[in-house]
């Protein structure tokens, strides 16, 4: 038999059990239509014993199929991917899976800013769309350009204040609109079910567009990515949905 994680009551093992097994039987599916001789699994979990516990029995039931999981943790900034210091390499993850109590927001994010395919739980209410043969779904985010050639990106919501009070007008650019609007109060922009960013400001009404750009040309503002704080960043930004670059998968 293969080993399991260890459980406190009957009830609690048999539902670990089928959704252990749920997990990895979605997982061998997917690893099998890719291209990758050797697939890597990227395991998103937390810090504590009780998911480093689920992660190691994940991983071992993946390599009697051939599979590596890796644990990854916490959720990446933006560009690590690309950027693995030599002291902690890792192999080249072909997918994501979510375990345990990491956040279902910020595994989103991860595998949005990674551009992998996410193998993940359903939230409640969420329905099924059955896309090529498996459960699966495609959705958009917003792409965040920063200077420099950077990405970040957020899954539901962006706000963006200036860092200075009384710091005048930032100038925005609404598709081909331009107006302006006081930095120092919160811009949220929002992506609707249509794909499109719902952006709001104290100064005018809600505007929908496809191209948000922000222009400051001094002083840093804070970049609040779904809620949380999340960097300092400096203007230009450029704001955009990004269709289907969000790809989940529900055991």
């Amino acid at each position: 038999m293969p080993p399991r994680t260890p459980f406190t009551s009957g009830v609690d093992a048999v539902d670990a059990e089928l959704d252990h097994d749920r997990l990895v039987s979605a997982a061998v599916r997917i690893a099998r239509e890719l291209p990758a001789a050797r697939p890597v699994v990227g395991i998103l979990c937390d810090w504590g014993r009780k998911d480093r516990e689920q992660v190691q029995v994940l991983c071992q039931s993946l390599a009697r199929h051939g599979i590596r999981g890796v644990e990854l943790n916490p959720v990446p900034e933006a560009g690590e991917h690309h950027r693995v210091p030599p002291a902690r390499r890792r192999p080249r993850i072909h997918f994501l899976v979510q375990v345990g109590g990491f956040q279902y927001a910020h595994a989103l994010r991860a595998a949005a800013l990674w551009n992998l395919p996410l193998l993940i739980a359903r939230t409640a209410g969420e329905n099924s769309s059955g896309l090529a043969g498996h459960d699966a779904q495609r959705l958009a985010v917003i792409g965040i350009h920063l200077i420099g050639n950077a990405l970040d990106i957020a899954v539901q919501r962006a706000t963006i204040t200036c860092l200075q009070s009384h710091a005048g007008n930032a100038s925005l650019l609404l598709d081909n609109e331009k107006i302006s609007t006081p930095a120092d109060r919160p811009l949220r922009i929002d992506l609707t079910a249509q794909g499109t960013l719902a952006v709001q400001g104290e100064t005018f009404a809600t505007r929908h567009v496809r191209r948000l750009r922000y222009e400051r040309p001094w002083s840093a503002c804070r970049l609040d990515i779904d809620g949380s704080p999340t960097r300092d960043v400096r203007a230009p930004l450029r704001l955009e949905p990004m269709p289907d670059r969000l790809h989940l998968f529900h055991p």
